[in-house]
């Protein structure tokens, strides 16, 4: 996140309020896919990783990104900013009404996760998930 909207952000009282008035777009993928995590929807980028990986004995789901889009954009800045991606996981998990974990994967791609991952978990989703660029 820039200087300009972290001052806009964090000299507010309500920082979420602020990250939803100025990230709608990004809020409203996050809200999806932290539903979408929720109920197991299917994603076929998550599936093609699976099916690379194999099991794994923790829950998760990825999400291809455009690495140049807007969005994507938005999403490194809020999840790249440690105090955004706290609160973001923060209200999210609260609203589905179960811990969830954010990351960007691979180019600028999205997984929710149940736990915030070792290296030796998220390196081989990374390494399928570049296999199927």
């Amino acid at each position: 996140m820039d200087c300009k909207t972290a001052t806009l952000v964090y000299q507010t009282e309500n920082h979420l309020e602020k990250i939803r008035e100025i990230f709608p777009e990004a809020w409203k993928f996050l809200e999806e896919q932290s539903f979408a995590y929720v109920k197991g929807k299917e994603d076929k980028f998550d599936l093609a990783v699976k099916n690379l990986i194999g099991e794994s004995n923790f829950k998760y789901r990825m999400v291809h990104r455009d690495d140049k889009d807007q969005l994507t954009k938005d999403l490194a800045d809020l999840l790249g900013d440690i105090t955004s991606r706290l609160l973001l996981e923060k209200y999210f998990s609260e609203l589905v009404g179960q811990q969830l974990f954010f990351s960007t994967i691979c180019c600028n791609s999205h997984i929710t996760a149940d736990h915030e991952m070792s290296l030796e978990e998220v390196l081989p989703i990374q390494r399928a998930a570049v296999k199927l660029q």
